[in-house]
């Protein structure tokens, strides 16, 4: 019987796209009937049409991070909603809900300057193991579900999922891009730069001289501070043009600014050029910094009236002394 459920198994995913892994997790998870599983393989085997929205958003399970967190927290709140409804396992509802507070604070904080690389390794493995629950444990029971009657295949879509056989072509993930991007700075103001991200024509000429190759949605943008190679500023972005606001201890300062084109959003970052930049200082800041050395010369000069005075004193009291 195991056998013949192999062979069977094998021959759905030569058609319709790795469904054979779906079917075995559902059927080792035991929340099938050897007979139900035999009305799922024939559901697989249906090709079912589904509309495009439907599939756009259960692709974002493999977009980008706030893609992913969306279909994480949408999951999450639809199996919170109809915990009861639909007996779901409380734990599993726990363990989505505590894992989408957790991304939920990370990701926020890896929007700030003050997100470390730390921070941001655990959100990314956060994240990953998340969607991982979510495509396996989660869509298990989901199955199991819908084989019982408790959901429908429109509660599925709404899930994130599709069924055996629900296809909207193969979307087989693509290498990272090798496509060097170059990065330029203008000033806008004391507080504001313009990074302009395009694609390097010194080193690209084969390709388009200017603009965003074909296939690439994000670029990494970063920014070092020159006297300390301290990171402020890190930001995936989908902008030819971006306006940066920088840190309120920036003006008077210099800075690096280097760009990396990313065809997926965890794509190991491949920087082209590394201009440097300084911000301007403004009115208020010249004069604060005159007003500080003209102090500081003050200063300078009442410690060497101070210093004659004792030594005036000192030679006074040697002549009183030889008397």
């Amino acid at each position: 019987m195991n056998n013949i459920l192999e062979i069977l198994i094998i021959a759905v995913n030569t058609i319709f796209d790795h469904a054979d892994t779906l079917l075995s997790s559902i059927l080792n998870a035991g929340f099938l009937p050897w007979a139900e599983a035999g009305a799922v393989l024939t559901l697989a085997a249906a090709g079912l049409i589904v509309s495009e929205g439907v599939l756009a958003n259960i692709r974002k399970w493999h977009g980008g991070i706030d893609d992913q967190f969306a279909c994480i927290n949408n999951l999450t709140n639809i199996l919170q909603a109809n915990l009861d409804i639909w007996n779901v396992p409380e734990l599993m509802v726990t363990r989505l809900m505590d894992s989408r507070d957790s991304l939920q604070a990370l990701i926020n904080k890896c929007r700030t300057t003050e997100a470390s690389t730390s921070d941001r390794n655990q959100r990314n493995s956060l994240l990953k193991s998340t969607v991982g629950y979510c495509l396996l444990q989660v869509k298990t029971m989901a199955y199991g579900l819908y084989s019982a009657g408790t959901i429908t295949a429109d509660d599925l879509h709404k899930l994130g999922f599709l069924l055996p056989g629900e296809r909207g072509g193969v979307h087989v993930r693509s290498v990272e891009t090798d496509v060097t991007a170059e990065v330029k700075v203008t000033i806008i103001s004391s507080d504001h730069i313009r990074v302009v991200i395009d694609q390097s024509a010194g080193e690209n000429a084969a390709q388009v001289a200017h603009g965003w190759p074909e296939s690439i949605r994000y670029a990494l943008i970063v920014i070092i501070s020159a006297d300390d190679n301290r990171e402020i500023y890190r930001h995936t972005t989908t902008r030819l043009h971006n306006d940066i606001q920088m840190p309120a201890d920036s003006r008077g300062k210099l800075f690096i600014i280097k760009a990396s084109f990313l065809k997926h959003i965890d794509d190991e970052p491949r920087f082209g050029n590394e201009p440097t930049f300084s911000m301007p200082l403004t009115t208020e800041d010249l004069a604060a910094a005159i007003d500080r050395h003209n102090h500081e010369d003050f200063e300078a000069q009442m410690h060497e009236v101070e210093r004659q005075r004792l030594e005036i004193e000192r030679l006074q009291a040697e002549l009183n002394a030889r008397k």
